[in-house]
């Protein structure tokens, strides 16, 4: 599973916010820092760049490579803006349609999206060759299709382009299903977990830590008691708490530090405390596994 790594960022050298600023001055644009991990881009367009998106990303190549990295990322968003897509032929636009899962606080407002779960949103997004960007209200103003069924088409081409990856891994002594793959669309695939693994009538725990993995813990019946049952979860909701927070802060592309509880297609926020340093699981998913030993 993924381990913790210390992150590049402004508290350290600031090497890669320099390199950032000198790509954003090449192409016309002056920088500020905003609110947040972000660096705010003004000149023929007013966009922002994710600094945390960023530094993830940087981790993952040597430091060498860091200009490369940051002139790519930079002209990606840039021309995003500047070169828009002619989005008014749905006839042609509709294949290039998927949903993605954004951070909650990623909605400007102006963003073709919806509640996903709680902390998160699920967007329609234009995917070309070249960059995935977000669509907003007004491009599909006039499309022959918006709500739900826009957002059925968007889940039809994820699905359309094949499965994630699929393995079991111990996490703390604890077996869990991991779902992963190399596509910004890995969340998405939580709509039909079902289809990856066993899940009952009473779901399973979830974490979507980042844009490239799913972690799922199935709540089944199993041999032993209640008392064991209740051990077992309780360590494996530690487990999923835990790794789902170091995923989150390792990236890349973050979503949510927190564990879900996956019930017919609906993600819930799992509300756990700790008592005298142990976990306490809540009381609903208590009587599950209460329902789970009675019917072995």
């Amino acid at each position: 599973m993924t381990g913790r790594h210390a992150r590049p960022d402004s508290t350290g050298d600031g090497t890669l916010d320099s390199l950032l600023v000198l790509v954003a001055e090449s192409l016309g644009y002056t920088c500020r820092r905003g609110p947040g991990d972000v660096m705010m881009l003004e000149g023929a367009n007013r966009l922002h760049v994710d600094l945390r998106l960023l530094w993830q990303l940087a981790r993952l190549v040597p430091r060498g490579d860091w200009p490369a990295l940051v002139s790519d990322y930079v002209t990606t968003v840039v021309t995003a803006i500047e070169e828009p897509l002619d989005l008014s032929d749905f006839d042609l636009a509709q294949h290039l349609l998927r949903t993605r899962l954004y951070p909650a606080e990623a909605d400007n407002g102006g963003l073709a999206a919806r509640p996903f779960a709680p902390g998160l949103i699920e967007v329609v997004v234009v995917d070309t060759p070249t960059t995935v960007r977000t669509l907003t209200t007004e491009e599909m103003h006039g499309w022959p299709v918006s709500g739900d069924a826009l957002f059925m088409l968007g889940r039809s081409n994820v699905r359309a382009d094949g499965p994630l990856e699929y393995e079991e891994q111990d996490l703390d002594g604890v077996r869990v299903s991991v779902m992963h793959g190399w596509t910004f669309y890995t969340g998405t695939h939580l709509a039909w977990l079902e289809e990856y693994l066993p899940v009952g009538p009473h779901g399973a725990l979830v974490t979507v830590p980042n844009r490239g993995m799913i972690v799922a813990y199935p709540l089944r019946p199993g041999p032993a008691g209640i008392r064991a049952r209740y051990r077992e979860t309780a360590a494996a909701t530690a487990g999923l708490q835990s790794h789902a927070r170091r995923a989150w802060e390792d990236g890349p592309g973050s979503l949510s530090p927190h564990v879900y509880w996956w019930r017919g297609g609906e993600l819930t926020l799992l509300q756990t405390r700790y008592e005298d340093d142990a976990l306490v699981l809540p009381d609903d998913l208590v009587s599950v596994l209460t329902s789970t030993a009675a019917e072995r």
